[in-house]
């Protein structure tokens, strides 16, 4: 799916590929006085690529943002468009999503799998936030998607994901949190090590 975060005709564009499980709930607060926002999510059906020609050609420049597993998706669907792209960058994703050492554990990803109820996304989207009070607001704010449809989309993913070498990957820069607890911090820093992309 896509949908407008922020569309008030800027000449400037952000592609945002939000993480799985995700909509626009927890980042609608954010302030964009400079750029309209399009944010893909929900990948449960994963086209073959995103057209940005025509997009694009309704700004001045476009960069792309991609977090999570939006890393990957980013990933997938432009990689052959890097030249409708300033600037890209992924935050706490690589492009293996789904490895033990380069991404999230297998085990970890299996038992998200299995033991998705209420009880397993709160302490999922914990994980994410980590800190109490950022907690707190995310639950006030949280996807405005049922348990089953997230499920669906984690089942879907699982059907697809592969690996890309990070030397393919079409970021410029990379952020790493210093405690990520979905994609641990050490798998992301193992998996962009030695690439031409500069992580933060």
């Amino acid at each position: 799916y896509s949908s407008w975060l922020h569309k008030k005709d800027a000449s400037k564009l952000i592609v945002f590929c939000n993480g799985w499980g995700m909509d626009g709930s927890a980042f609608a607060h954010l302030h964009s006085d400079h750029f309209d926002v399009l944010m893909l999510y929900d990948y449960t059906v994963f086209p073959d690529r995103y057209d940005l020609k025509e997009i694009a050609s309704n700004y001045s420049q476009v960069s792309l943002v991609s977090w999570s597993i939006g890393v990957w998706a980013g990933q997938k669907l432009f990689s052959s468009q890097e030249e409708f792209l300033r600037r890209t960058i992924a935050v706490n994703g690589t492009l293996c999503p789904m490895h033990d050492t380069l991404g999230i554990p297998e085990a970890i990803f299996e038992g998200t799998l299995q033991n998705y109820d209420e009880a397993g996304r709160k302490k999922f989207y914990h994980r994410m936030c980590r800190e109490k009070t950022i907690y707190k607001y995310f639950l006030q704010n949280q996807p405005e998607r049922s348990i089953q449809n997230q499920l669906g989309e984690l089942t879907a993913l699982k059907k697809i994901l592969d690996c890309t070498p990070a030397e393919e990957s079409l970021y410029q820069q990379t952020l790493i949190t210093d405690h990520d607890l979905v994609v641990p911090t050490a798998n992301q820093l193992q998996y962009w090590q030695d690439t031409r992309t500069r992580t933060t």
